[in-house]
């Protein structure tokens, strides 16, 4: 009798022992990138039997981070998350976000300079500016950016593709206005598809900050919030959509998915667009569902420089002070993430890899199509003002829906849109 209990004691141990570390995951991935992460995840599960990994998909933008707070709030944390770079300084500030050591890092096999520089500096600048220096809140997983989509079979018929298969007239502001004028007289296409509704502010944003800092426009002097900038840059930026919105080279009060539906269809020469769409025109084409010919390049180089509107998806663990994570836990979390960055299936999305081994990779080389625009945009991209009121979800995407969206549809004068979302802009500041 002892001995079948003693036996017993021991099998139950034994299974105990073999069941694999459960791991709680949470992210924001919708459509395509949805589909990808939970392939990764899933292969990462069958790829091991010591940690097991579920995933939860919450909603983009400002419910993800309020229901992360929360949950940080209450003790109730996953125990590890995807986090826009962007929203450090809101995720740093409110005490949401845990520092990654550098130890812990290379017990997963990771150091910081793995993964693309800018990248690295960015997050550290944020974690200064906040009063954690050194210290790394988050693992880099990728790059996206504003590309311009083009329909390579309207301009070669228009005589606006150039030998090598990219449009003319990229060059400066005046040349790009020109060409897209006369793209529309030649083809009887919308020359740009493009969202311009108040429900999608994030598009809007990317490209007037993407013309903004071609200008070499900033929002942040000797540290601070400025507005000096705003009136100059910020003016000719928003001046010059406007003026494409009133002259029909961008719609008016267009949604995001009416957008990619007018690029795909076949009713727009170019669509303004990050890289997160390439799945939707590969999965199209593969499908013989795409009517025409398409490429993609860089956003072009509209004013001085070249820099273009970027963001970064990263791994971030959660700041539980009630339930702290444990060293096997937090172990266990970059275990997955250190596989996860190494994957070439995440670049399938559009995304360029943040870890400098994939992103040099002959395998990511000739990866299409994002080998058309993914050497120039990776070294071009600039990030979000290292302020609270910038970023994914953040107080600065309301402002421009309510007051810089009007303008761009006609219903409000430039001056006054600036001068409202400016007074919106500082009243957010002295909040925080």
């Amino acid at each position: 009798m002892k001995t079948a209990i003693y036996s017993f004691a021991w099998f139950i141990s034994t299974v105990a022992q073999a069941a694999p570390a459960p791991l709680i995951y949470w992210d924001f991935l919708g459509g395509g990138d949805g589909v990808r992460m939970t392939q990764i995840v899933d292969e990462f599960n069958k790829s091991q039997n010591e940690i097991r990994v579920t995933k939860s998909t919450l909603t983009w933008g400002e419910p993800f981070y309020t229901k992360v707070h929360t949950a940080v709030v209450s003790g109730e944390t996953p125990d590890i998350m995807t986090y826009h770079l962007s929203r450090f300084p809101a995720g740093i500030t409110s005490k949401d976000l845990r520092p990654i050591t550098t130890e812990e890092l290379a017990q997963a096999g990771l150091k910081a300079s793995d993964f693309q520089k800018s990248l690295v500096d960015r997050s550290l600048e944020v974690s200064k500016k906040y009063g954690q220096a050194d210290q790394l809140f988050g693992v880099p997983l990728d790059i996206h950016t504003l590309v311009l989509y083009y329909n390579k079979t309207a301009l070669q018929k228009a005589g606006l593709l150039s030998a090598d298969g990219k449009p003319t007239g990229t060059e400066g502001i005046e040349a790009f206005t020109q060409m897209l004028t006369a793209a529309k007289g030649k083809t009887r296409l919308l020359p740009i598809a493009w969202s311009t509704n108040s429900a999608d502010p994030a598009s809007c944003w990317r490209l007037l900050y993407t013309l903004f800092k071609q200008q070499n426009g900033d929002f942040v002097k000797n540290g601070q919030l400025s507005f000096e900038d705003l009136a100059n840059q910020g003016r000719k930026a928003l001046q010059v959509i406007a003026d494409w919105a009133k002259g029909g080279l961008v719609p008016k009060n267009t949604t995001y998915p009416a957008m990619v539906a007018l690029f795909t269809a076949g009713r727009s020469v170019f669509m303004i667009n990050g890289n997160w769409e390439v799945p939707t025109l590969v999965d199209l084409q593969k499908q013989s569902k795409l009517p025409f010919e398409y490429g993609i390049v860089p956003f072009p180089k509209l004013f001085d420089g070249q820099a273009t509107w970027a963001d970064s998806h990263q791994f971030a663990i959660p700041n539980n002070m009630k339930k702290p994570a444990s060293p096997e836990k937090v172990a266990a979390a970059l275990k997955f993430v250190a596989y996860v960055v190494k994957q070439l299936a995440w670049a399938g999305g559009g995304h360029i890899p943040a870890y400098l081994p994939l992103q040099e990779s002959d395998a990511y080389k000739q990866l299409s199509p994002n080998n058309q625009y993914s050497a120039g945009a990776a070294k071009d991209v600039v990030f979000e003002p290292e302020l609270q009121i910038f970023g994914v979800g953040s107080p600065s995407l309301t402002a421009v829906s309510s007051f810089l969206i009007p303008v761009i549809n006609g219903q409000t004068p430039v001056d006054k849109g600036l001068t409202q979302f400016t007074a919106e802009l500082e009243k957010y500041a002295k909040q925080h």
